[in-house]
């Protein structure tokens, strides 16, 4: 926000057979630490005030396809950090729509998240707790830095007594592709979840493993990566107990 100003666009493509009328509007936004999205009051140092969009009003033809533009036009002078906006794409019903007649009709609601930032940028952070289970792993993940931050990097599942200590593991090669290289010893990997967690804030993340379900037995949840700028290097032993009969 404090270079060059530049504009920025989304693309909405309507893979319908009916022409779809949009509305777009704008909105400052916050998180929860579950991360439901609701949105705030506007305030001079949000962004959604600031932005300068075209068009706001238009309709998407059938098979076709739509360039919204955006731009930054702050008219204050914004302070160190993150601003922040969503652009909402409402759908306005048309009358004379296939689907009109129906009983029960619905309309879409995409949000687009703008951010921008002024002065340097600090995307540092800290994962402060792991809970693995048989089927899933719940991060807890605290944002020290002043952008939204994401992980990055890989998980792996490994049987417990093959797993060789933190040190000696790393990101998975070609993670979540046909090539992905599965170290010995480890049963399944995946990508960490790359789920936003705002400026100053903690968020709990959720996510499922990839694979088959796990046998009975002892096993080692390690994650190798980064949340923003931070290096992400854990480990959790976590038990996947017998079915009961």
């Amino acid at each position: 926000m404090d270079g060059p100003a530049g504009s920025h666009s989304f693309r909405l493509f309507n893979y319908t057979k009916e022409d779809k009328a949009v509305k777009v509007s704008t909105a400052n936004w916050t998180m929860d630490a579950d991360g439901k999205v609701s949105t705030i009051a506007t305030t001079e140092q949000s962004l959604d005030g600031w932005l300068v969009i075209n068009p706001v009003e238009f309709v998407v033809k059938a098979g076709q396809n739509q360039v919204v533009r955006i731009a930054a036009r702050p008219a204050v002078a914004l302070g160190a950090g993150e601003h922040r906006a969503m652009v909402w794409f409402d759908e306005q019903p048309l009358p004379g729509a296939p689907s009109a007649a129906t009983t029960l009709r619905t309309v879409f609601r995409f949000g687009g998240a703008v951010y921008g930032h002024v002065g340097p940028v600090q995307r540092q952070g800290e994962l402060i707790d792991v809970q693995a289970r048989d089927g899933d792993a719940t991060l807890q993940l605290r944002n020290t830095g002043n952008a939204t931050s994401r992980c990055s990097g890989s998980y792996a599942i490994w049987r417990k007594a093959e797993f060789p200590g933190d040190a000696k593991t790393g990101v998975v090669e070609k993670v979540g592709t046909d090539d992905m290289v599965l170290p010995e010893g480890a049963v399944m990997a995946g990508r960490l979840p790359n789920d936003a967690v705002l400026p100053e804030a903690s968020r709990r993340v959720v996510f499922a493993y990839t694979g088959n379900r796990l046998p009975p037995g002892e096993y080692v949840l390690d994650l190798n990566g980064s949340f923003g700028d931070s290096t992400v290097d854990r480990s959790v032993a976590f038990r996947v107990p017998a079915a009961a009969h």
